[in-house]
């Protein structure tokens, strides 16, 4: 993944990520392609803006993430926690098309 000092613009193709803890990670404008999250926190993580294209999230943490204005094609989200947060917040999704989106056994969803 390449990514610059500030955490944005950030580039990911052919990648996969296991066990990782990106709670609050900021993604806003990047472009995943082809990526799987496996087993990862991503609390409060955001996506917004993203661009997010044949993108995995396997049994990951979701809750009280952004996906917001994200565009979001043939992406899967597999047996992800995607409740309210702590703080009540819920994963949010607003204006995001997801007609090309799988949510599988997904708690919240």
């Amino acid at each position: 993944m390449q990514n610059s000092a500030d955490n944005m613009d950030v580039v990911a193709q052919d990648e996969t990520f296991t066990d990782c803890i990106a709670e609050g990670s900021h993604f806003e404008g990047a472009m995943l392609t082809r990526v799987t999250f496996t087993c990862c926190d991503l609390y409060w993580a955001s996506f917004f803006m993203a661009q997010l294209t044949n993108v995995t999230f396997d049994r990951c943490d979701l809750r009280g993430s952004d996906f917001k204005d994200a565009t979001m094609c043939d992406c899967r989200f597999l047996n992800c926690d995607v409740r309210t947060d702590a703080l009540g917040g819920q994963t949010e999704f607003g204006d995001t098309d997801l007609s090309t989106v799988q949510f599988v056994n997904c708690r919240g969803r």
